[in-house]
């Protein structure tokens, strides 16, 4: 109950942040942190609990993305089309990735899935008559939202985007969280600690990780769509092998397996680059320096040690 109080709270804040600031810029950064926290959630779930390691997010919050701007050139919808769309069609490349996981584990199927990654990147690069190439596509804002007939309110500009971004975020994290409680949840973790003992007791591990990947390349085509709707125009650019790393360092550093690790992650590293000043280019550097630094002296991420400490301390009392 105190748990969820607090929760409460700390999105309550979160949705006042726009009338507490003044200027655009605070309220920007925290619309790219829910952003991550949507794509670091959903990695964490096929790699922080069912175990399966996948270096393809940025490819699936960029088939959302493109989702959301090939339906609206092509069939003129708009974005409630958009969402469970783009959640759909990623699902079943998720699905379609999550086929090799069946046999290949470890770094071998993180080579897959960069694989993956590289494959979707040059596809939208180059078929350019489906895509745009690197010219991109345009997308329409939400805009208008009505309930039988009446309507409700306009969602164009940052401040109505960075409130449906946020409630979004908090409905994903809510069901994620309910996914790893569930039967298919215990399921996952009981795969990624031994998958060999969890088929031998009669759970099916194929099912755990084709809906793992599935689940993960869900949240990521959510994320997609989201942002294509809110920049108005997408590019190639955008949904390279460095998001994917990115979103990988930020859900090592804050602590995989955790439901609010990688959310640590995504603070730490969504703000470093605005610590660094005129070394921010070098973000990527300093990212691998920390992620190197966080395997090899806190594997278990920042959540992990807190974890760690806080039983030690419980110990001891």
């Amino acid at each position: 109950m105190k748990k969820n109080l607090s929760l409460l709270i700390l999105v309550l804040l979160l949705a006042a942040v726009p009338f507490l600031v003044q200027g655009s810029y605070i309220v920007s950064l925290l619309l790219l942190m829910l952003v991550y926290v949507i794509l670091t959630t959903g990695l964490n779930l096929v790699t922080g609990f069912c175990g399966q390691f996948s270096f393809a997010q940025g490819a699936f919050f960029g088939i959302g993305a493109y989702t959301a701007g090939i339906m609206s050139r092509d069939l003129g919808t708009g974005f409630w089309v958009h969402l469970p769309a783009g959640m759909i069609i990623t699902g079943l490349c998720g699905l379609l990735l999550g086929v090799p996981a069946l046999r290949l584990k470890g770094h071998f199927l993180a080579i897959v899935t960069i694989a993956f990654q590289t494959i979707v990147y040059l596809g939208l690069v180059q078929w350019t008559s489906f895509t745009g190439g690197q010219n991109g596509l345009p997308v329409e804002p939400v805009g208008d939202v009505s309930l039988f007939g009446a309507h409700l309110f306009t969602i164009d500009g940052l401040r109505a985007n960075y409130w449906l971004i946020l409630t979004a975020t908090v409905v994903l994290v809510a069901v994620a969280e309910r996914l790893v409680k569930s039967r298919l949840g215990r399921e996952w973790v009981a795969v990624r600690d031994d998958e060999v003992l969890a088929s031998a007791i009669g759970l099916n591990a194929t099912r755990a990780k084709l809906t793992a990947f599935v689940a993960s390349a869900a949240f990521a085509g959510a994320a997609g769509v989201l942002m294509a709707h809110y920049m108005g125009n997408i590019a190639p650019d955008d949904y390279t092998i460095w998001i994917s790393c990115t979103i990988v360092a930020m859900m090592i550093i804050g602590g995989k397996g955790s439901f609010y690790g990688p959310i640590l992650g995504v603070a730490l590293l969504t703000l470093l680059p605005e610590m660094l000043g005129d070394w921010a280019r070098y973000r990527m550097l300093f990212f691998g320096v920390l992620l190197i630094l966080a395997i090899a002296l806190m594997p278990e991420g920042i959540a992990g040690r807190v974890r760690k400490l806080r039983a030690t301390k419980e110990a001891q009392a």
